[in-house]
């Protein structure tokens, strides 16, 4: 079934099961994406979930990341805490579900930099892997120390080359799209996050929980730790989101506990931006560029009520959050403004479309 064919029967599908099921208004709390087609001025609820029974909303869809297609602007994919897997290839309009990971926590995604329908998948257990754009999934990794499988990153310029990371630190690589697997390096530490860089050949960023980032120029044989500037400040290890910038080489952003650090030599020497926001007083889980204007800048920050800053938080007592807002700038940093979000929630993963830097992408979920 080819993209074309699915976007028919989603069109269909909406026009007949629109008029049976009743999406309803979006709560103050409302979880699910939501889109701004003006850099963050307002906001629209992009929930709708097309199924063989009719049109249904995510409205109650706790996001854990909004993954995206390197081949395709249009394709989106949202990964939730134990509700599954959806897919949208019209920028969110529509959410189709995969059923063969339906009520999984989906831990990390990766779509192949030039097949678009071979992708990977992990539930923290197994990695999965697709080969015909989700109908069908194999299971090609399976943890065998116990120990969850926290992120995976696809080699851009070596195709069927993967790494899996574990929570103990462990790194996997496979170089047969997961047909065998071995271990290149154990580091240590709570891993968080493994990342590809797109722009140089060879180079992957680890980052921990509390020990900082490294980074590996060999096809992760081998790491650097590249954290030494970040431990001048305050919490500065207490990792949330790690973001690599698309519009310069070397360039990247460190999301912590204390605030935003930068770094245009891979992590060598590190600035913090000067936020709006004090150091430590709000939670910055997102963090975006315009890719055609690096000038222009957006993070959100989230305080709540009567807890401390934290990187982890129960599904089952979700903290109350006393405010949230999107903070905006258009001279690097220098100044900011902020914006009200469309939803009481915690935000998670804010994207901007590169097609159309106007359009912003953001999830919101009860448990960062």
């Amino acid at each position: 079934m080819t993209r074309k064919i699915i976007f028919a029967l989603a069109a269909s599908l909406l026009l007949v099961g629109a008029g049976c099921v009743s999406l309803g208004s979006e709560s103050p709390s409302a979880l699910g994406t939501f889109r701004s087609a003006d850099k963050g001025e307002t906001w629209g609820p992009i929930n709708t979930l097309l199924t063989a029974s009719g049109v249904k909303s995510l409205s109650q869809t706790s996001v854990y990341r909004l993954f995206t297609d390197p081949s395709d602007s249009n394709a989106l994919y949202m990964a939730t805490r134990g509700q599954g897997l959806y897919y949208s290839y019209d920028r969110g309009d529509s959410w189709r579900s995969v059923p063969f990971l339906q009520g999984k926590f989906i831990y990390s995604l990766g779509v192949d930099a030039v097949n678009k329908c071979l992708i990977y998948a992990t539930d923290g257990s197994i990695v999965y892997k697709t080969v015909d754009c989700g109908r069908s999934w194999d299971s090609v990794y399976l943890s065998q120390s116990g120990s969850r499988i926290a992120a995976l990153a696809l080699d851009f310029f070596n195709r069927g080359v993967l790494f899996a990371g574990l929570e103990d630190g462990t790194i996997l690589q496979s170089i047969n799209g997961g047909s065998s697997w071995r271990t290149t390096t154990s580091t240590g530490g709570i891993l968080r996050d493994l990342v590809a860089d797109p722009q140089v050949p060879g180079r992957f960023y680890l980052a921990k929980a509390s020990t900082g980032l490294f980074v590996s120029n060999d096809n992760g044989q081998s790491w650097d730790d590249v954290s030494a500037g970040l431990r001048n400040f305050s919490e500065s290890l207490t990792f949330y989101r790690l973001i690599l910038d698309q519009t310069q080489k070397n360039s990247i952003y460190w999301l912590s506990k204390y605030g935003i650090f930068h770094s245009t030599d891979a992590g060598k020497t590190w600035t913090d931006l000067k936020l709006v926001t004090a150091p430590g007083t709000v939670n910055i889980y997102n963090f975006a560029l315009n890719p055609k204007n690096p000038k222009e800048l957006f993070y959100t920050g989230t305080i709540f009520s009567g807890q401390q800053a934290s990187d982890s938080f129960s599904l089952s007592s979700p903290p109350k959050i006393s405010s949230s807002k999107l903070y905006k700038s258009v001279d690097g940093g220098a100044t900011w403004f902020n914006r009200k979000l469309p939803s009481g929630a915690i935000p998670v993963n804010l994207l901007i479309y590169p097609d159309d830097p106007k359009v912003l992408f953001l999830g919101f979920t009860t448990a960062q």
